[in-house]
């Protein structure tokens, strides 16, 4: 039997629903939910599906839950969505430790600087699964540019491209959210807006925002790294910049929307290949 320990019905973002619906879709079964230690007998391999978020730390990151998982020869797969070494969120790095003392351990990785650190060559990916519906109807789209998110002191890099493109003079409307907006609420307002901006924040990596932008038909203006390129064949359907200096009408109006099809259960498909 398969378990998971995924809090999907949280309000603010819908990673968490995708990955349960991919995983249903490509194991074409249902989950044993994973509260506690008590719920791990009879089952063979555990999916952790972003092992930092507090609720799942509550669950899994004690000694005695580990020592049993590992007794039962329970392999465990790991989906990290966060940078776990240098990270802003310094107790990332002992969640990691802990996160090795699983015997049987398959983790993707999110960030590509912690991929190169630990060795690994496949990254984790916030896609959207085949079977997610943002349930927002199609509007004519504002010929502007749109930051909608987080830009606290926690997101340094955020904040220094927002302040260079506002210098720039681009048609960019910023939006903080502080995590007030429902996911509804900022659906729809994402779905306004042609282009969607995308720095890069608390790690190296696509987050959800940009496979949501170009489900709803937006352009994303991704900010990348060199090295983000061989990992992410998405950064085809954007507008890709290092530095601000990139960045001007002319090459944002330049390019045309390009559609992703490509899913959750397509890239689980390409792990096992």
């Amino acid at each position: 039997m398969y378990g998971i320990i995924c809090k999907d019905n949280l309000p603010g973002h819908s990673l968490f629903a995708n990955f349960r619906l991919a995983l249903k879709n490509h194991y074409k079964q249902d989950f044993k939910e994973v509260n506690s230690i008590n719920d791990l007998n009879d089952i063979k391999t555990l999916f952790i599906v972003d092992e930092h978020f507090g609720p799942h730390v509550d669950i899994w990151r004690n000694t005695s839950f580990i020592v049993q998982a590992n007794t039962l020869g329970i392999k465990v797969i790991v989906f990290n969505f966060e940078k776990i070494f240098s990270s802003q969120f310094p107790w990332n790095a002992e969640h990691q430790r802990h996160v090795y003392l699983f015997n049987n351990l398959t983790q993707y990785i999110s960030d590509i600087n912690d991929l190169k650190m630990l060795n690994k060559k496949v990254i984790n990916k916030q896609l959207l699964s085949i079977n997610t519906d943002l349930n927002v109807q199609p509007v004519e789209k504002k010929n502007r540019i749109l930051f909608i998110g987080q830009c606290n002191n926690y997101y340094p890099t955020r904040q220094n491209v927002l302040r260079k493109l506002v210098d720039k003079g681009l048609p960019l409307d910023i939006i903080i959210t502080d995590r007030k907006y429902t996911y509804e609420q900022f659906l729809i307002k994402l779905n306004e807006y042609k282009y969607i901006l995308n720095p890069l924040g608390t790690g190296t990596f696509l987050n959800l925002r940009f496979y949501e932008a170009l489900k709803l038909g937006c352009i994303p203006i991704q900010q990348i790294t060199p090295e983000m390129k061989q990992h992410y064949f998405e950064l085809a359907n954007s507008i890709n910049f290092v530095t601000e200096d990139e960045l001007n009408m002319d090459v944002i109006e330049s390019f045309n929307y390009i559609p992703l099809n490509y899913y959750l259960e397509d890239y689980f498909n390409d792990l096992e290949k």
